[in-house]
């Protein structure tokens, strides 16, 4: 586990003091220093609530080490490289992050033009790195709350009550056009049959918010797993597990364009129950009070809750988590399906991470130019796998002398003696202690 430097003394995040180090450097401005490297890396403490997070200085991340917490994916290797310090502007004097969202929260009560709703394209000819499309904020929000990384402890620990925690955790602290987001995001806490009059309850009080003021019809946002897309009287309605209660209703072009724009994930969830399909959507109130989606995106997940993008993406996944590895899910953000990424990080490999690249079915001859101009920039080692060739998905083995010793190159790391990027005490809340509930406390029998 990571230590860390706290007004020259060394603090681990389970030390008892560690909450009142975190207080006290937040109330003198003091810059904690992570001894995950030497030199160590400067670090800040953010304020969310009552709590006091700390958090890895604005595009730094890839100057700790690989297994520490706070390491981060380089530039390059993924989506966020493009809209970080554009669309995403992080604060650490506030603890704020500033993002410019590429979809309304509101529209005009007075426009004759009828509330639409368009998909997010996943494909797009040019997108703008000044402003996050949905699913790149949907894939911002995932990323921050840490569902992007895996480690052989998180092995049948993840569930909507586990992934919802961190959600709402991620989206505090976030504005947009200096308003908190946290504030329209709507997540479903899980349902029970005993307190569904509570919990409808609570979301009544949450749309009473959402009435037109002052010429505008406010937007909310919503993130849930979606249990069935089916048809409606006038067009389409998704039943978003844990709000049984409540569907989500499209209009006939929007259901049309969703079951077009994303065929491809709402034809993984059907054929595999194992997978979740998540969407995040804006919706408003229709005159009789019940949601309509006006923008959607939707991503789809598998049975540990890791986002995948195809089939390849899947079976790597897949790979990792049965040999015990540790590493990190890039994602996409704005860059579209056809521009050259790194699927994963591996962290276990030493000294260094590995990135992990899938050259697709029927790529380009550009596509492999732009793979290798990549590989030679990217500053650490690369693994590749041609989907093309007939040849088995390989992993790079694992170089850490204390998992070798023990197991053996290529052999499933042992939880105890792996790297603890990712420590259990961070990724659960603690179910003795209210966990942040937005709303309200929120069951927890899970």
């Amino acid at each position: 586990m990571t230590d860390y430097l706290f007004f020259g003394a060394a603090v681990s995040k389970i030390d008892e003091d560690f909450q009142h180090c975190l207080q006290r450097a937040h109330k003198e401005g003091h810059h904690p220093l992570c001894l995950c490297k030497s030199p160590a890396v400067p670090m800040y403490v953010s304020r969310v609530n009552n709590s006091f997070i700390l958090k890895r200085m604005p595009n730094r991340g890839s100057e700790h080490h690989p297994d520490c917490d706070s390491y981060e994916i380089p530039v390059g290797l993924s989506g966020r490289g493009l809209v970080q310090n554009r669309a995403i502007v992080e604060d650490h004097d506030s603890g704020l992050t500033s993002l410019k969202l590429g979809f309304p929260l509101s529209k005009s009560t007075s426009s004759r033009d009828p509330i639409t709703a368009s998909p997010t394209e996943k494909k797009t000819v040019q997108a703008d790195p000044a402003k996050l499309s949905m699913r790149a904020y949907f894939e911002y929000l995932y990323e921050e709350a840490g569902l992007t990384r895996w480690s052989p402890k998180m092995s049948g620990k993840r569930n909507w009550h586990i992934v919802r925690y961190h959600l709402l955790q991620a989206s505090q602290n976030n504005l947009s056009r200096r308003s908190p987001l946290a504030e329209c995001t709507w997540i479903p806490e899980v349902f029970s049959v005993e307190k569904k009059d509570e919990i409808a309850s609570r979301r009544r009080r949450f749309f009473a918010n959402m009435k037109p003021a002052k010429g505008k019809t406010p937007f909310a946002l919503l993130i849930g797993e979606i249990k069935a897309i089916e048809t409606s009287r006038f067009g389409g309605k998704l039943v978003v597990k844990h709000m049984p209660d409540a569907p989500v209703y499209m209009a006939e072009d929007v259901y049309r364009r969703v079951n077009k724009a994303f065929a491809a994930e709402i034809a993984l969830f059907e054929e595999d129950e194992t997978i979740h399909l998540l969407a995040m959507m804006t919706f408003y109130l229709s005159a009789s009070g019940n949601p309509q989606v006006e923008t959607i995106t939707l991503i789809t997940v598998d049975q540990n809750w890791l986002p995948f993008e195809s089939l390849e993406e899947r079976e790597l996944l897949e790979r990792l988590v049965t040999d015990g590895r540790y590493f990190i899910k890039s994602m996409r953000y704005n860059l579209s399906s056809s521009d050259v990424m790194a699927s994963v990080i591996i962290t276990d490999t030493k000294p260094e991470a590995t990135a992990f690249y899938i050259i697709p079915m029927g790529a380009t001859e550009s596509y492999y130019d732009e793979l290798d101009s990549l590989v030679k920039e990217a500053g650490i080692p690369a693994h590749i796998w041609d989907a093309n060739e007939d040849t088995a998905m390989t992993l790079p083995p694992i170089n850490n002398p204390a998992v070798n010793a023990a197991t053996g190159p290529q052999t499933p790391a042992d939880p105890d003696t792996g790297p603890d990027h990712f420590d259990d005490s961070d990724y659960i809340p603690d179910h003795n202690d209210a966990p942040f509930n937005l709303y309200a406390d929120e069951e927890e029998n899970l």
